[in-house]
């Protein structure tokens, strides 16, 4: 709403906060507590929460005077029922050391509910979000409400994503620990930034990786018959958890910048009621539309996520009306 001439007129920075635990479920101001218990997470999320740490340290030398809101990436989760959010665990370990998944992307949901009204005239009753960026994740939603997602208790979980590997088997992360002496955090580091893409191809930038695709590259072409085989399975089990389906939103960069992408994540998919105009999807670059057919059962749409706005909006919450 303004030029910042004066860096001691900011009073508040929102901070997307992305750590598991039932305390991080909500929006909430960053104290002494808040940093303590994100270091406690530290190990679970080696992509997020170390610069999350130094980011804080920064503002609290550079701004000491604007408070810090911390902006839950699953938050938005909240909604999803105990089937959804518990593990298969005792009972006494999963309330005594908060094990749940908590889901993440919840920022980028959030923002892309609020866009649907403006593609859809109002918000599809059963709904699927897919955020396809460097991280990957899919949701289910019913009226605007999360009900599950593919990410569970750590943001390295769910699909398989640019360099994190996702859902990998307990038996194969122990193995993998055995035979490369790994430590606790050593392994975490490895699934998180060493998978996914980077793992099956040596990059993760779907860009580099669809060129290579174009030109027959085998791994790539292994790559992407992988990520997609279970990135509709997970669709199809998410159409079955809603009892059928409305709308399909495609968000996030990957998703948002290929047509290329888009086709190959929603091919051969007419028996589930989804079919793409292949006119509409190959010109829509840059903003929000529908490439579904007109007679597809399902609505399939690419809607930009836009985190920052949310963020600002959330934060703004924190802030006290002028007297």
């Amino acid at each position: 709403e303004g030029i910042v001439k004066n860096l001691q007129d900011i009073t508040h920075i929102g901070i997307r906060i992305v750590a598991p635990g039932t305390f991080f479920q909500n929006h909430r101001l960053i104290d002494d507590l808040f940093i303590h218990k994100l270091r406690e997470r530290e190990p679970v999320a080696p992509l997020h929460i170390p610069p999350t740490i130094h980011e804080i340290d920064l503002v609290k030398t550079e701004l000491p005077q604007a408070i810090m809101v911390g902006i839950s990436d699953s938050a938005f989760h909240k909604t999803m029922p105990s089937r959804a959010r518990d593990y298969s665990i005792e009972v006494q370990d999963t309330e005594k050391y908060d094990i749940h998944r908590f889901g993440y992307h919840g920022i980028s949901n959030a923002s892309v509910v609020r866009r649907t009204v403006s593609i859809f005239s109002e918000i599809p009753a059963k709904m699927i979000i897919c955020h396809v960026g460097s991280g990957v994740s899919m949701t289910a939603l019913l009226y605007g409400e999360s009900i599950d997602t593919t990410m569970g208790f750590s943001p390295g979980s769910g699909l398989v994503m640019g360099s994190r590997a996702g859902d990998l088997e307990v038996g194969a992360l122990l193995e993998l620990m055995r035979v490369k002496n790994f430590h606790l955090f050593e392994a975490q580091t490895y699934v998180q930034t060493q998978g996914g893409l980077k793992g099956l191809t040596g990059e993760a930038d779907f860009r580099h990786i669809l060129e290579r695709l174009s030109q027959r590259d085998e791994l790539a072409i292994k790559a992407m018959d992988l990520f997609v085989y279970r990135f509709q399975k997970s669709l199809g089990g998410f159409a079955v958890a809603l009892g059928g389906l409305d709308a399909i939103i495609l968000t996030a960069t990957a998703s948002e910048r290929s047509d290329t992408l888009r086709s190959l994540l929603l091919n051969n998919l007419d028996w589930l009621g989804i079919r793409i105009d292949s006119a509409k999807n190959d010109v829509l670059v840059g903003h929000d539309g529908i490439i579904s057919t007109t007679d597809s059962k399902v609505k399939v749409a690419v809607i930009r996520t836009n985190e920052v706005d949310e963020m600002y909006r959330v934060t703004n919450t924190f802030v006290s009306p002028a007297k």
